[in-house]
């Protein structure tokens, strides 16, 4: 793997630098080419989204750590996948896109299962969606899904590189369907037959259920259409973002969001 990709170290650098890049981009052109106009305050806004994910980073980094350390001493004791003999590129191609898939079914369970919907709601109560949504998270639902995932990539026989390439493949996609930039809809339309776009995220965070039950996908469309969860209409117009009685600003504020799931 290590021969046929980027090093290690390179993809770390390659799939930092990009999440950096492509959250600033988005964020200005957000700002230039807005899908919901005349929004204010997008500092203190991002200001809120961003202190929840470095507060994120916080488990994260360590996880990510562990994760190498585990997947690398677990490789010699089961194989995974690799025991089918796969070329290189063939194995990292169906190991991306069977994380990718893990990636739909966590989403999806996050949003069918009681107990993870009160973690996860404080992702879809932020009502003024952009592209720092895409790092809003409550710490908790960071941590169920790390702990599910090494157990999980470890039976899969995923290595690190698997999940770095991963990382650098889905996050721009992530950032860019939270995004508030405005696109001609045919281009959208376009890349929806690849990717979620931003047009079919916006339904996923409406505040209807019967919309924001629907577009799980991460990095590709294909799960959404393939598992019946694929949704969109021809205008979003009149389309409230958010969650009712969850988005008042006086819930928006970094500890009442923490405390949020905890509470009746």
């Amino acid at each position: 793997m290590t021969e046929t990709f980027l090093s290690i170290p390179d993809l770390r650098t390659v799939s930092y630098g990009t999440t950096i890049a492509g959250g600033v981009l988005l964020w200005v052109l957000e700002g230039l080419f807005p899908f919901f106009s005349g929004r204010k305050r997008r500092g203190r806004h991002a200001r809120l989204n961003l202190s929840m994910g470095g507060l994120n980073l916080l488990i994260l980094l360590p996880s990510g750590i562990l994760m190498a350390f585990m997947l690398d001493r677990s490789e010699n004791l089961w194989p995974g996948i690799g025991i089918l003999g796969l070329h290189p590129v063939t194995e990292a191609v169906v190991i991306i896109l069977l994380i990718d898939l893990w990636m739909y079914a966590w989403h999806r369970l996050n949003h069918e299962t009681a107990l993870l919907w009160r973690f996860h709601s404080v992702h879809h109560s932020d009502a003024t969606l952009d592209v720092t949504t895409s790092w809003r998270f409550h710490y908790m639902e960071i941590l169920l899904s790390e702990l599910l995932r090494l157990a999980l990539f470890m039976l899969m026989g995923a290595g690190i590189e698997h999940l770095l390439l991963y990382s650098l493949l889905m996050t721009p996609v992530i950032e860019f369907h939270h995004s508030n930039i405005s696109i001609p809809p045919s281009l959208d339309r376009l890349a929806r037959i690849v990717i979620p776009t931003p047009m079919m995220h916006r339904l996923h965070h409406s505040r209807e259920r019967s919309e924001h039950d629907s577009n799980y996908g991460s990095m590709l469309s294909l799960w959404d259409r393939l598992f019946g969860s694929f949704l969109m209409r021809e205008s979003l117009d009149g389309l409230r973002i958010g969650l009712d009685h969850e988005s008042d600003s006086g819930r928006q504020r970094l500890i009442a969001l923490l405390r949020r799931p905890f509470l009746p």
